[in-house]
């Protein structure tokens, strides 16, 4: 039988209560947030009130916030002097990998922001990905999807970062060979491509002229045989001779009558269809 491979999963226990804020260390400073989102996140907090947070207890028995430090800083400047925490007692390491699980399951983090996250996890502490995607709830296939970008030259994750280009048009490019991927990217941004345009660029990079010519002489026969069966339809409908000159995107359909008889059956039938128009 084969033996199924058990994920990692954080066995540890924590205490509820409340603290005095002044007792609870972030691990960034104040001025490494942005003052807009930090004033929008006070007033979410003044309507619904302050979540709680989860900190380590430190040997001097003050706490190091594990995660969402921009909440914490919004919390202190509408006033809050108690703060709720879930209070765990970690090894240094098991903080480290713990802070990163917490950080991807409540932080607004930009996509490579998650995926130096779930490097480091991997990396650093031997997870797999199936261990990230149980820990912070997602499918296996979202976790591989994020971490490709890592892959990508540094200008593209350059442009990722600055917000110039997006992660969905950046994971396009995953298979361009790395010294090509700034001309596309730039490209991109300079067009304004759509993820589904970018992808079809890359596409056709990617395949080989013979088989791109293939395809269109594919393609163009599939336009052919449904032309034709078209002209039957109409033959059969009219019952009489009719003509197609030209091809599926241009051209002219001649419809032939040779009697009285003829020309009134298909006056007959302009006048059902002006009927159902």
């Amino acid at each position: 039988m084969k033996r199924e491979k058990r994920k990692k999963a954080f066995d540890v226990h924590y205490e509820k209560r409340n603290v005095p804020a002044s007792m609870i260390d972030a691990q960034t400073e104040l001025g490494d947030h942005d003052k807009k989102e930090l004033r929008n996140r006070a007033a979410y907090f003044l309507l619904n009130g302050v979540p709680e947070f989860a900190v380590n207890e430190k040997i001097d028995g003050r706490f190091t916030l594990l995660a969402s430090d921009r909440d914490f800083y919004a919390a202190k400047s509408i006033g809050a002097t108690e703060i709720t925490v879930r209070i765990y007692q970690l090894s240094e390491k098991n903080a480290e990998a713990f802070s990163c699980v917490e950080r991807l399951k409540t932080e607004r983090l930009s996509t490579m922001d998650e995926a130096y996250l779930m490097q480091r996890l991997i990396k650093d502490y031997g997870m797999t990905q199936d261990d990230v995607a149980s820990l912070i709830g997602k499918s296996r296939p979202a976790v591989a999807n994020t971490m490709r970008l890592l892959t990508l030259s540094p200008e593209v994750i350059g442009l990722v970062e600055s917000g110039k280009l997006s992660a969905g048009h950046a994971r396009t490019l995953v298979k361009v060979p790395e010294v090509q991927q700034r001309a596309f990217a730039e490209e991109a941004i300079k067009r304004g491509y759509s993820v589904r345009e970018m992808e079809r660029a890359v596409k056709m990079f990617l395949t080989p002229p013979e088989v791109v010519q293939q395809e269109k002489q594919a393609m163009a026969a599939a336009k052919s045989a449904e032309l034709k069966a078209l002209v039957e339809r109409m033959r059969g409908v009219f019952r009489t001779k009719v003509s197609l000159i030209g091809s599926y995107k241009k051209g002219r359909i001649y419809i032939d009558y040779y009697s009285h008889e003829d020309l009134y059956r298909i006056e007959e039938m302009l006048e059902i269809l002006e009927q159902n128009s």
